[in-house]
């Protein structure tokens, strides 16, 4: 069996085809990775930014939309690295404090491999179905410990997240 390239330990499923992730961290990824999506479309929401949308709407779109997502991933994975080690810091619960050092291990990884944040959102960006922005066309609902994001035109669901652990 095939070991994890964050953690080192036995990989016990494959979660993304070009990456050996352990459960654990593909875990962990995925709360670092919805807390950084859902941050990204937050700030693009359509009705607040119709200049930048048409402008968008009018040149190459969707390289456009596709940087926006990765455009600011450093600065997320050291933002995020820098709560993980306080909360190293400040945990009395073992659990959480084994939590956190595992997220420092999947940010510093995510440092050093920059290139993941292109591959994971790579099918996020464009709506699967009718091919519509993200950027312009989506719709934000929470779904009990769920947070969806869906197209607002044809209603495709283009990513759901289990509500994101604050750090």
């Amino acid at each position: 069996m095939e070991t994890c390239v964050i953690c080192g330990q036995e990989q016990d499923s494959k979660l993304y085809d070009d990456y050996n992730i352990c459960t654990s961290c593909a875990d962990i990824m995925e709360d670092v990775m919805s807390e950084y999506f859902i941050h990204t479309i937050w700030h693009s929401e359509p009705k607040e930014h119709s200049g930048y949308l048409n402008y968008l709407g009018n040149t190459t779109k969707y390289i456009s939309d596709y940087k926006k997502l990765i455009e600011k991933s450093s600065h997320h994975t050291k933002d995020v690295s820098r709560r993980a080690a306080e909360a190293i810091e400040d945990s009395d619960t073992p659990s959480k404090q084994r939590y956190f050092e595992r997220m420092q291990e999947v940010m510093d990884w995510l440092g050093k491999s920059p290139e993941f944040y292109h591959y994971y959102f790579k099918d996020y960006y464009v709506c699967p179905t009718c091919g519509a922005s993200i950027f312009e066309k989506y719709s934000k609902n929470e779904v009990g410990d769920w947070f969806v994001v869906s197209c607002s035109d044809c209603g495709t669901v283009i990513k759901k997240y289990f509500s994101p652990k604050t750090v």
